[in-house]
């Protein structure tokens, strides 16, 4: 063959150079598919995004966006609808996820309840719904956390009111982004015993808590809400008046893939107390029911009376405005073991918040242990005062189980701050063993009384350990007197204390009898003016405090003392602001800790991981005695 034969023609010359230079540029660009170091915090941050933070959907959604074919460039109403319509087809689980997530941001943008109670469904069908292509959701996989908080958080704002304040439980034919779905609505209140019932509610993820160092939140399915008390009770039922409790919303579909399909769907929205029924069987599963009980706590601790009462129950002592008496934060509940908390001076039940609020949300003290508040006006007489705890502890253990059947009523613990530490002092003492007049008070019996007033004396002044209590705990309490109730600043608030009518009505010379009502020195009953306050028993120097030091406590009820000091100097000689470390510490008790704290201690960490360890070690040795007992049986 010639040379000429050989040659390429000059076109296609031209097409190897022009294929070479793409190519080289083509190499030149790199590869079409990269990784780019960066942080583990990055990656993590990327994976594990919630569409409830980042504002935006997941990755999970992107891949079915990607695996369904619909495009990016659509507006989400668009792009739910080809969705939708892709699930119908081939029902596959995971694009549910993604219409969840797609329905949700929706209803963001536009507000509608339709496109949350969409959310709502999509991430229900997600989780249990049957006769889906795709593995079923674990609970190791993201996704079903995921689908969880969306659940939770689009079913609030299903069912909420227009204002956005309140949650309603109503049953009605609701519109979905397509379709509709048919609710019923079974039970629309909660009720507990003695005709505490809650009728009103709202979402309890629309607050911020404010005032207390943890925020205790029961993970799992539901929309968490508070529930508050309607109507408020005349008189008192063992229960706050403006009572908030935690509440949980479920909204049950009925229809599934089939549903879907047809544009109609049945739900169920149910009402649940999550203390009393902490999960639910959900298509033959045992879930758990989302709760946030500090949130409720706080909501009505920010809108309680309480507050108003710590001055006012101090500075007027009458019982016929602020009764004595002790409240229930939850149903009472047989066999749990009642630990009653007694406030001090001019403080509150509500001053017991950090403490209750970690206690009540530890599983194991919360499922042995039931918490009762006292509240009694703290300016009174301190026997007069304990008086009232006894007569409350016996009133409310009556109430409840009139029968005597329950062991827990008979393991009570008194734990008391401040004052109301020698409340729960004086609880567990028995005066019928002393000789007063060798302590320089005259005997009752020789005082010339009525008998309603010397009935009034003695309810005061004999007494004998409270029944059912079998465990003692003080916190700051000043079993020798405070020096600031002895100083300048307690005489002017024992001046401008008023006590109660009671009191009032008991003759002069009672002052002087064994009622521990005596006020300082060597006064006499004709030199008083009235009946002395409480900051008059708590000054150092006073009779009060000379009788109780005398007053045996019981020997079958173990002590303990959690006792506060301020400063970095000797614990002996240490203070907390209100109450000497000596006058705080007792001998031959079964526990004592020393905490750096000011006064107000109670819901100090210290005393709080204190206080667990106490109530432990009771459980464990009723446990260890209702062991013995059945060996011995």
């Amino acid at each position: 063959m010639s040379g000429a034969a050989n040659r390429e023609p000059h076109g296609m010359r031209f097409l190897g150079v022009g294929l070479s230079i793409l190519a080289v540029g083509l190499v030149a660009c790199g590869p079409p598919v990269t990784v780019k170091r960066v942080s583990p915090r990055d990656v993590y941050a990327g994976d594990s995004a919630s569409i409830l933070d980042s504002g935006d959907w997941t990755r999970f959604t992107n891949i079915e966006l990607h695996r369904t074919g619909v495009s990016l460039d659509k507006q989400r109403r668009d792009m739910l609808i080809k969705m939708h319509e892709r699930l119908v087809e081939d029902g596959w689980r995971e694009s549910l996820l993604g219409l969840a997530e797609i329905a949700y941001l929706e209803g963001q943008r536009t507000g509608r309840r339709s496109d949350y109670l969409g959310a709502t469904v999509y991430a229900y069908l997600y989780l249990f719904g049957e006769g889906l292509i795709g593995p079923e959701p674990t609970a190791w996989d993201p996704r079903t956390r995921i689908a969880a908080d969306v659940y939770n958080r689009a079913l609030a704002r299903a069912f909420a009111s227009d204002d956005g304040e309140h949650f309603l439980l109503e049953g009605a034919t609701r519109r979905l982004p397509i379709g509709q779905i048919t609710v019923s609505v079974p039970e629309q209140s909660l009720e507990w015993e003695r005709g505490v019932v809650f009728e009103e509610f709202t979402a309890a993820d629309i607050y911020e808590v404010n005032g207390l160092a943890a925020r205790y939140r029961r993970a799992g399915l539901g929309a968490p809400l508070i529930a508050m008390r309607t109507p408020y009770a005349e008189e008192h039922d063992l229960f706050p008046q403006n009572l908030d409790v935690p509440a949980t919303a479920f909204l049950r579909v009925d229809g599934g893939l089939a549903g879907l399909r047809t544009g109609r769907l049945r739900g169920t929205l149910e009402l649940y107390d999550p203390l009393r029924t902490p999960d639910i069987d959900v298509e033959g599963q045992t879930i758990p029911l989302e709760a946030q009980t500090t949130t409720a706590y706080a909501h009505l601790l920010g809108t309680s009376p309480v507050w108003d009462f710590e001055f006012a129950g101090f500075l007027s002592g009458s019982d016929e405005t602020i009764p004595p008496g002790i409240s229930l934060m939850e149903p009472y509940r047989p066999d749990a073991i009642p630990v009653i908390l007694v406030h001090g001076t001019a403080s509150s039940p509500g001053r017991w918040a950090g403490l209750f609020n970690d206690l009540n949300n530890d599983p194991t003290i919360q499922k042995h242990f039931q918490f009762w508040f006292f509240a009694y006006n703290s300016g009174n007489p301190i026997a007069y005062s304990a008086s009232q705890l006894r007569k409350a502890i016996a009133g409310t253990v009556h109430a409840l189980d009139p029968a005597g059947n329950d062991p827990g009523l008979r393991n009570m613990v008194l734990i008391g701050h401040s004052q109301g530490g020698l409340l729960v002092r004086l609880a567990v003492s028995d005066s019928t063993e002393l000789d007063w007049e060798s302590l320089g008070f005259r005997d009752i019996d020789a005082i010339d009384l009525e008998p309603e007033e010397r009935r009034a004396l003695e309810e005061v002044m004999i007494f004998e350990p409270v029944a059912g209590v079998t465990r003692a705990v003080f916190i700051a309490t000043p079993h020798r007197g405070s020096f600031v109730a002895g100083g300048f600043l307690g005489r002017i608030g024992a001046g401008l204390v008023s006590v109660s009518k009671t009191v009032l009505k008991l003759p002069i010379q009672a002052m002087q009898a064994p009622i521990l009502l005596a006020t300082t020195g060597s006064v006499t009953a004709e030199d008083l003016d009235g009946p002395p306050t409480a900051v008059d028993n708590m000054a150092p120097d006073s009779r009060f405090n000379r009788a109780l030091a005398e007053l045996p406590m019981s020997p079958n009820v173990p002590l303990h003392s959690i006792i506060a000091v301020q400063g970095d100097g000797p614990m002996e000689d240490g203070n907390d602001g209100v109450v000497e470390y000596k006058s705080a510490h007792l001998d031959d008790i079964d526990s004592e800790v020393v905490i750096q704290s000011g006064h107000s201690v109670q819901s100090n960490p210290e005393t709080v991981r204190e206080v667990r360890r106490i109530l432990q070690e009771h459980w464990n040795k009723i446990q260890a005695s209702e062991g013995v007992n059945r060996d011995a049986g």
